[in-house]
Parts: C-alpha cells; structure tokens; sequence
C-alpha cells in the first residue's frame, strides 16, 4: 500500500472524530486553541486499537483529515449560527439555503466551497471539539456587534440630550415669560428703560439655544454617518485578514492533500504543491473541490 494514499471508511472516520473528542476532554492533550504537541500520533494509536490493521498513519492521513475538519468547520458555522437565509437540516446533515445567497457568501468566505448540498454529518462533535456552544450562543462579539452596540449607545444619548436641551429651553422660556407678565412698578421705569442689553441678552440666550440645537442635530448626523463607516472598514479589514489566514492554512495544508491523493507519487505531489502555491486562484479551485473521502 502507498503510505501517502489512503481511503477512510466511514467508520473510520467516525472513529476520527470520537477521538477527537475524547482528546479534546483530556487535559493532557488539550492546549490552548488545539491540541498539544504529539497529537497526531496519539490519535493513530486510538484509530489503530480501534480498526487493527487499518493502516492510518499520523501523517499524511490523520493529519490531512483533521486539517479538513478545521478548515470546514468554522464557515459551516458561522453560515448555519448568524447568518441570514442560511439553516441547518438535522436530517441531512446539511446547510439549506438559496443557491444564489451559498454563491454570494462563498466570494467572502471561499472556505464555504465544495459544501453545496453535501453533507457535513460532524458538525455537533466538532461544536465539542473546537469548544464552541453555538446552543447557548456563548459567542465573542464581532466588531459589527461592537459598532451596532456603539450606534444604539450614540442614539440613547441623543434621545437624553435632546430631553435636557428642551428642559433647558423651558426653563429659559418660562424665566422671560415671568418677567414679562410681571411689569415693574412705574418709578423703576425710567431706571429699567435704557438698559436694552438685557433684552439683547435674552435674545442671545434663544439664539445660543437654537445653536446647540443645531449642533445636537448636526452631531447625530456625523455619529451615524462615523458608525456606518467604521462599520465597513471593520467588515473589509476583517474580509481581508481572513483571507490572508485562510492562504497560509491552504499553503500548509496543500502538500499532504495532495500526496493523499490516490495515484499520485512524491515527486508528483511536490511539484503540484509549487505549482498551487503560486497561484491563490488555482488553490481555492484545489480546495473547492468536493472531498470524496
């Protein structure tokens, strides 16, 4: 048997993923992130006390299937756990969507390729796992959480704003009102006649007044126009490292995929390996690629 190509059997890869499970509970082997050093090697003894004679190695064949999990499992959910138009079918074991809204998340999120209607049965062990309880939502937030949560904030303020705005004009209103229904008495008269300034300054105090309402206004617009901004920058720049993270894990990846493949040599392998390499668009078709394992 060539030791770089090797077929699981279905029960085979159950038995995979109930390892996986078992290390992920075991503090020995579970580090921060993943698993610790000399992972690999523990899980082809488990798989081979399990199916004695299967001849699963820890690399390429353990190690190529574990890093396919890893690199499918995050957009699977991410699709099926927040994103709108996309379920996930428990009897199938598939996302269900329109195939218009999978082709559009798929130019965002090229990892999603190859999951069209095909199954992906592990979803919930790999919830265990790679420690995420998508049940109870215990989630980080994101930074469109972060800026919406922002932009609520900035319209509560200006909702109290506004209310101590108007409780300040009332007030200002209510003190001119009051000394204009109460004249003073006839010998101040000539005393209070020249000094006109006081009416000015009334005046002024409404002029002021209707310039912090305006500044008010004119704040609002700026902070909703600053969140909707910040909220494509943070989308783009988001976008944008995780397609750098997704090349590296691809380049990582690519030579043990490839020298899994039935029929193909060493040599071979390496040589397509350099070829893929240099080319991201060619890779992302490697990697699209449905898994017939």
């Amino acid at each position: 048997m060539d030791t770089n190509t090797q077929t699981y059997r279905k029960e085979e890869e159950e038995g995979l993923i109930d390892c996986l499970l078992e290390l992920s509970g075991d503090q020995q082997w579970k580090g921060e992130g993943g698993f610790k050093n000399g992972y690999l090697n523990q899980l082809e003894l488990m798989l081979n006390n399990k199916f004695p004679g299967c001849g699963l190695k820890d690399v390429p064949h353990i190690e190529s299937k574990y890093k396919w999990f890893k690199y499918k499992y995050p957009v699977v959910s991410k699709m099926v756990s927040g994103t709108s138009g996309f379920q996930w079918d428990d009897q199938t074991k598939m996302i269900k969507c329109e195939r218009q809204a999978y082709e559009d998340f798929c130019k965002t999120h090229p990892k999603a390729g190859g999951l069209w209607r095909t199954p992906f049965p592990y979803l919930e062990k790999l919830d265990e796992v790679f420690g995420l309880n998508r049940a109870t939502g215990i989630t980080s937030e994101l930074p469109n959480d972060s800026i919406n949560n922002l932009e609520q904030e900035t319209v509560n303020l200006d909702n109290d704003s506004d209310d101590d705005d108007t409780s300040i004009y009332q007030s200002h209103f209510s003190v001119a009102s009051d000394t204009q229904s109460q004249p003073p008495p006839a010998k101040k008269m000539k005393k209070e006649k020249t000094p006109k300034g006081s009416h000015k300054k009334r005046a002024s105090q409404f002029v002021d007044l209707t310039s912090l309402d305006d500044m008010t206004t004119s704040f609002t617009g700026f902070m909703k126009d600053m969140s909707s901004h910040l909220a494509t920058i943070a989308d783009a720049m988001s976008t944008t490292q995780e397609r750098e993270i997704e090349v590296v894990e691809q380049k990582k990846m690519l030579l043990s995929e490839i020298a899994s493949l039935p029929g193909i040599t060493q040599a071979e392998a390496i040589r397509a390996a350099s070829l893929f390499s240099s080319n991201t668009s060619q890779m992302d078709v490697f990697f699209s690629s449905p898994n017939d394992d």
